[in-house]
């Protein structure tokens, strides 16, 4: 039986959940739900217990009869919905009842949200928030009683007409493949840094790959990168005992002759700082110094199971940043693959040092675009805050597309500058270029400095013309703190994924 089903003939439910507009009351499906309950909603709502206000919810449990409990969920007025407010909305209502332990859930949702938005769409979104909010990283909890509730179905309840009904299962089936990519990336960032070794995310991919026989992976071991000259991604991996590795995932979706976009993402899958260590505070949570790597991985296993007709490269340089006897250090010189110099002034700032392997490598693919995603400044955090990333592109149509997309699945991005200012700041004395720089001081602007680093990559090394279209995102919003949210648990988030997922398949 399918999980999400659409007006079954026998609603089995714990819980139903009807998400109310502020300035639309109730409509005919709503008042037959009262009627079945003598009235009670409007009488919570006569009584201003629940006046539908935007995130406001109101439990009723009701004492016999089918329907055993209602969750009133408030979406505010008609014309302030968003699609990043009402997943949110659909979410914490989701996550409320699994938190109560209920199993068995029904939605209801409306002609007016169907007037707003198109039946796929609708219920495309509606899913992600449901499999978003209902995803726990329990896996370590050792009481049965401690593990989150399974939800073992949904019920979408509603007017439906005939037309909306395919176009709703359509987006029901879309909704959950590329739900699985989202909460597959938080997943693999949300595994503790022990166990996630660049051995083992490539064994994630490589697993990923079996499951889905339009995906290919190799895992370059060690040996493969020194023949390959990678040398800034060995310097990063030299101080960890776990070697580091290269992870290529192909996806070719349609004639091999055209043009892959090539997504590259941060694969640290533990960032101590090395020689430039961290301090304590500071080294929490940088488990999560993959998620770069985790939504790319997210993101191709959801466009492979979409069977978009797109070719697709998905690029993870992967290493563990540790302090050890043979770690690389400050004042060092490294040389890339295409025999690029950098000059080392902080062993922290080593994203950049193994993505430089990855938008090299790219080349070979001579590719549409390339897109890198990497947990890569503080900066960017201190400058926007953990709900929104950054984005940094040359590509003014690149920019547009993808600020559009990210509104309309609700992941926002701000675009951040790049210019010959940053790029001055990078240039280094005795090398190409250095690791660390500031405009007007080394602290500052140095979220557009790490991004002017990566693109000094994406250049021919002798003309310093762009080798092809590129894009960076910086995700400061890829994790949400220790207590999570309403609408979604605390840990990886898989940022990234959907804007992406939508952004190459459009």
């Amino acid at each position: 039986m399918q999980k999400y089903q659409i007006n079954p003939e026998k609603v089995k439910q714990d819980c139903l959940i009807i998400p109310v507009f502020e300035d639309k009351g109730f409509d005919t499906w709503i008042k037959n739900v009262d009627q079945k309950l003598n009235g009670l909603l409007t009488k919570v709502f006569e009584s201003k217990d629940f006046e539908a206000k935007k995130k406001q919810s109101s439990l009723l449990f009701i004492s016999d009869g089918e329907i055993s409990r209602v969750l009133l969920v408030g979406l505010g007025k008609t014309k302030d919905l968003t699609v990043k407010n009402y997943k949110e909305m659909i979410g914490s209502s989701v996550l409320t009842c699994q938190n109560k332990k209920y199993e068995n859930l029904s939605l209801y949702l409306s002609q007016d949200l169907l007037k707003m938005c198109d039946a796929k769409k609708l219920a495309q979104e509606t899913v992600i928030a449901c499999e978003v909010a209902m995803y726990a990283y329990d896996d370590f909890k050792s009481k049965k009683e401690d593990k989150i509730t399974k939800v073992k179905s949904v019920n979408f309840l509603g007017d439906f007409e005939k037309p909306d009904l395919k176009n709703l299962q359509k987006g029901i089936d879309e909704g959950f493949i590329i739900a699985s990519g989202v909460n597959f990336a938080r997943h693999l960032g949300n595994i503790p840094p022990t166990d996630m070794t660049p051995e083992h995310l490539g064994s994630e991919a490589i697993k990923m790959a079996k499951e889905n026989k339009n995906l290919k992976t190799k895992v370059l071991s060690q040996t493969e990168i020194e023949k390959l000259g990678m040398g800034s991604l060995l310097a990063v991996g030299r101080g960890s005992k776990f070697e580091p590795k290269f992870i290529i995932v192909e996806y070719f979706g349609t004639d091999k002759s055209k043009k892959p976009s090539v997504l590259v993402g941060k694969g640290i899958t533990f960032d101590s700082g090395g020689l430039s260590i961290k301090p304590g505070d500071y080294m929490v949570d940088m488990k999560f110094d993959m998620l770069g790597a985790a939504s790319v991985l997210g993101t191709i296993k959801a466009l492979a199971d979409l069977q978009v007709k797109k070719n697709i490269i998905a690029i993870v340089p992967s290493a563990e940043n540790m302090p050890g006897g043979d770690s690389y250090r400050p004042d060092d010189i490294l040389t890339s693959m295409a025999g690029d110099t950098i000059e080392v002034k902080n062993t922290d700032a080593e994203g950049r040092l193994v993505l430089l392997e990855g938008l090299r490598y790219a080349t070979k693919y001579s590719p549409k675009e390339v897109i890198d995603l990497a947990t890569l400044t503080g900066a960017c955090m201190a400058a926007l805050g953990l709900e929104k990333s950054g984005l940094f592109t040359p590509e003014d149509k690149i920019a547009e597309k993808m600020l559009e997309v990210g509104e309309e699945v609700g992941e926002s991005l701000w675009r951040l500058p790049l210019g010959e200012e940053y790029s001055e700041a990078m240039k280094s004395e005795v090398a190409d270029i250095k690791n660390i720089g500031g405009v007007g001081g080394e602290r500052y602007g140095t979220a557009s400095t790490a991004a002017a680093f990566l693109q000094f990559f994406t250049q021919d090394r002798e003309t310093g013309e762009a080798n092809y279209p590129w894009a960076h995102i910086d995700l400061a919003s890829a994790i949400y703190g220790s207590k999570g949210k309403a609408h979604i648990r605390a840990g990886a988030n898989g940022f990234g994924v959907q804007v992406l997922v939508e952004y190459l398949r459009s």
